[in-house]
């Protein structure tokens, strides 16, 4: 058993058996994160809320690779070791503004408060190894 664990530490392997994301989610997210950068250059609110939205699906989507749980925030709480822990709150806070932002008739959160939120996505991904 102690082998085991060993050799899954060696190999960087979590419990879903890799420690990066596989290499077709890491094309996928770059193709995300293609639109996003031509979507933050726009400006526009509904651009950068399309932004927001699309950098915290293409996290989720790296965490599905890597991190086990249901939902995402119940990967994001599974993944709370693999980010500092200054990180780890703003992942959760753009995760909370892009929610709001979807369920929350009205919420029109400022323009700043959106590129924030879409650059510690960004900024998650990275520290995960993905490349973006």
């Amino acid at each position: 058993m102690l082998l085991k664990i060993l050799k899954s530490l060696i190999s960087g392997a979590t419990s879903r058996g890799r420690y990066s994301v596989s290499p077709p989610t890491q094309e996928n997210i770059a193709k995300d994160w293609d639109s996003i950068n031509n979507l933050l250059k726009l400006k526009g609110p509904s651009q950068l809320r399309q932004a927001l939205i699309t950098a915290d699906k293409s996290l989720d989507n790296a965490l599905k690779d890597i991190i086990p749980g249901e939902t995402m925030g119940e990967r994001l709480k599974n993944a709370k070791d693999r980010f500092d822990p200054i990180m780890y709150n703003k992942i959760w806070e753009a995760h909370k503004v892009r929610n709001m932002t979807v369920h929350e008739s009205g919420y029109e959160p400022p323009h700043f408060v959106l590129t924030d939120a879409v650059e510690n996505l960004r900024k998650a991904l990275v520290s995960l190894g993905v490349r973006v």
